[in-house]
């Protein structure tokens, strides 16, 4: 019976995949540039690029996404501008790197309001915008800071009975056809739908359901090589990935609805993480500088505008998103955005390195949670063989503030061969036969983040500073004492 139920799933997907396949050759012959585009951006909570089945690393298959990478473009080199919720969704908002974003850059405190977000952008230039699920945060609203609202207008009151423990009760798909409902005739729309999975807690019997329906046990998971291989972890990743599996349904979903709208063929779809893989028990991933930490999975499809079964390796973070929505929208972009519009790439027939200044990607962090002395701050400078992390001290060995020129000297320095070492396991930063790479990438890293106005560089620290003590003290006070 289960063999017979699986069979039928796979082949209720396969078929789904090339419905998709097909309606979107037609779609490309009969598209029409003089409507506006709809817009929906799609983005998971915590999952790292090899999660989905598309770049080759896991047999646990994702179909749908799948679908829009066969029917768009796969981005190989996708990073979270920082590799924690907050700042990561700051930036794709703003479309700024996160260490431009004063009090944005860390998670708990709050997104001023003077950079402006693309979704206001939309808003300004005729778009209905709306949101389900996970938006910005978490955070605060002060009167200085965005309002809740800042990823669209809040789609919340659907909901159907919780999936599992530990997953979210809300309906994204019956919110947006409800969102949809609501625009006026004809009028374009923009939706953010934040699938809150696959963040934890986790239920501890997802092992089993993953294996029931989907036939996939814990023996038969790929472990990334920086992550303990042993049964204990692997039903924990199993209780992970079935969540994995529920985001991508919720997409199959999204496509369906926006097939039966007669919206599909119109319709920008976007999907990404926000921050690479929830651990779990592990210093590699979320909230860490290396590939599990900060690449995430990005396909993005317009039929008859993106041509499709493209895998791109240009490096783009979660800046450029922004940047890229409005370009394809025919809206103007704020000159506060800094990230670059990906649509040239996007529109282009190429498929590997569409745009040869697009070979590196710089990603970090300032703080997730934890208590001085520890400290998680980081810079990251990745190419196409290496990567270099700068790791940063806030206090010294007394407990007392560093001060501004301290902060910008590195307490430790890693480097790794990509080409060589994928999981990052060695490193090389003391190994005589790399000091050459080494020296070129930190003038490289360093040489951008002054560019880039970033305070580790610029020695501009008192805005980090202050945040920083703000949101340990809010986290001593269990995020209850909010002064607004």
């Amino acid at each position: 019976m289960l063999k017979k139920t699986l069979q039928s799933l796979t082949s209720a997907l396969i078929g789904f995949s090339l419905f998709i396949f097909n309606h979107c050759a037609l779609a490309a012959a009969t598209h029409a540039k003089d409507k506006p585009y709809n817009i929906v951006f799609i983005v998971t909570d915590d999952e790292s690029w090899f999660e989905r089945s598309a770049y080759g690393f896991t047999k646990l298959k994702t179909p749908n996404f799948q679908a829009i990478a066969d029917q768009g473009v796969l981005f190989e080199n996708a990073h979270a501008s920082a590799p924690s919720c907050a700042p990561s969704r700051a930036s794709t908002l703003t479309g700024r790197h996160f260490w431009q974003l004063e009090q944005g850059a860390i998670i708990q405190a709050w997104l001023p309001k003077k950079f402006p977000t693309f979704v206001s952008t939309l808003k300004d230039n005729g778009y209905f915008v709306g949101r389900t699920g996970k938006g910005w945060g978490p955070g605060i609203f002060p009167p200085q800071a965005h309002k809740p609202d800042l990823a669209g207008e809040i789609y919340q009151e659907v909901t159907f009975p919780l999936p599992a423990k530990g997953m979210t009760a809300i309906d994204y798909v019956g919110n947006f056809e409800f969102m949809l409902n609501s625009r006026k005739e004809k009028q374009p729309f923009f939706a953010w739908i934040g699938i809150e999975e696959p963040h934890g807690p986790f239920n501890e019997n997802n092992y089993q359901k993953l294996a029931d329906e989907y036939g996939v046990t814990p023996q038969d998971l790929m472990v990334p090589g920086n992550m303990p291989d042993t049964p204990e972890y692997r039903k924990k990743r199993a209780n992970f990935l079935y969540e994995v599996m529920y985001a991508d349904k919720q997409i199959g979903r999204i496509l369906n609805l926006l097939e039966q709208k007669n919206e599909l063929n119109n319709t920008l779809l976007i999907v990404t993480s926000d921050n690479g893989t929830t651990p779990p028990a592990s210093d590699f991933a979320k909230t860490s500088p290396y590939e599990a930490g900060t690449r995430v999975p990005m396909a993005i499809m317009l039929p008859g505008a993106i041509p499709a079964k493209r895998v791109v390796t240009d490096y783009t973070t979660t800046a450029d998103i922004g940047p890229t929505i409005l370009e394809a929208a025919n809206v103007p972009i704020p000159t506060s955005m800094t990230g670059k519009s990906l649509w040239s790439i996007l529109t282009s027939n190429k498929s590997g390195r569409v745009d040869p200044s697009r070979n590196f990607a710089v990603t970090g962090l300032e703080w997730h949670g934890e208590f001085d002395p520890k400290s998680l701050a980081f810079r990251a400078y990745r190419n196409d063989n290496y990567a270099i992390i700068l790791r940063y001290n806030n206090v010294d060995k007394n407990g007392k503030t560093l001060s501004n020129s301290a902060l910008t000297e590195p307490a430790k320095i890693e480097l790794y061969d990509l080409k060589k070492d994928i999981w990052q396991l060695t490193d090389l930063a003391q190994n005589s036969q790399y000091q050459g790479i080494k020296n070129k990438l930190l003038h490289a890293i360093r040489e951008y983040g002054v560019k880039q106005h970033d305070p580790r560089f610029t020695g501009d620290m008192d805005i980090f500073k202050q945040t920083r003590k703000f949101v340990i003290d809010r986290k001593l006070a269990g995020y209850v004492a909010n002064p607004y």
